[in-house]
């Protein structure tokens, strides 16, 4: 595989690496979904073989698109020539988030993948810089959960992605990796209810008990309490 030799970024290891963690997150992901799980393992293990096409390479935006026609034309069905095409969305607030469940998947499996690789080599955002969009990442994974209605037990994949990269060799000099993450994205789940008009003492109350992996719950309980 080509994907061998192309870096995802220094210290988190090749492209490879990355669908083969991937694959894994996909399927506990599937679980809860209850969709394949080995069809979620086989759009991961081919979900960035676009990246290794000279057209790729020259117009980085096409990435995911041209995989999306790739593995169509390979004879792929649609569920998964669609998840290729839609796992970097969604791309910032008012972009669309995916809706079907093979690309939830898939787009969930990626972003807690890069933003648990990115904390744990301490390459975090700061007030004033983030190089590496983190803060869209983790945005997406919210946004993708909340408006798909779902639950996913996201504490527990931040978890299983972090042993993941363990498991082959990476070890990770954060050792607040965990502690960090959640209040990373309780951050930005306050960041999305304060963009969604609900009051700021609800927002409050909402994130001093809430749980990462009841996203949806808590973000209706606040939507049902701002309407009264």
């Amino acid at each position: 595989s080509d994907l061998k030799s192309m870096n995802f970024f220094k210290g988190l290891g090749t492209y490879f690496d990355k669908v083969q963690r991937m694959r894994k997150l996909g399927g506990m992901i599937s679980d809860e979904l209850l969709i394949s799980k080995e069809k979620v393992e086989l759009t991961a293990s081919i979900c960035k073989t676009d990246l290794t096409s000279g057209l790729v390479g020259e117009f980085p935006e096409l990435q995911g698109i041209m995989g999306g026609y790739f593995s169509a034309h390979q004879g792929f069905d649609k569920d998964i020539s669609l998840a290729i095409t839609e796992q970097y969305l969604p791309i910032g607030l008012n972009s669309i988030t995916p809706k079907k469940p093979f690309s939830i998947a898939l787009s969930v499996a990626d972003k807690i993948d890069t933003l648990v690789g990115f904390f744990g080599i301490n390459e975090k955002p700061t007030s004033s810089k983030d190089p590496f969009a983190l803060r869209r990442t983790a945005l997406g994974i919210i946004r993708t959960i909340i408006e798909n209605k779902k639950n996913l037990k996201v504490n527990d994949l931040l978890s299983y992605s972090s042993s993941l990269y363990q498991d082959q060799g990476h070890n990770f000099t954060n050792q607040d990796l965990q502690k960090e993450l959640y209040n990373f994205l309780k951050d930005r789940f306050r960041y999305y209810m304060k963009e969604k008009q609900i009051r700021s003492d609800i927002i409050d109350a909402t994130v001093s008990s809430f749980s990462l992996n009841k996203l949806f719950s808590s973000f209706n309980k606040a939507k049902s309490l701002n309407k009264i």
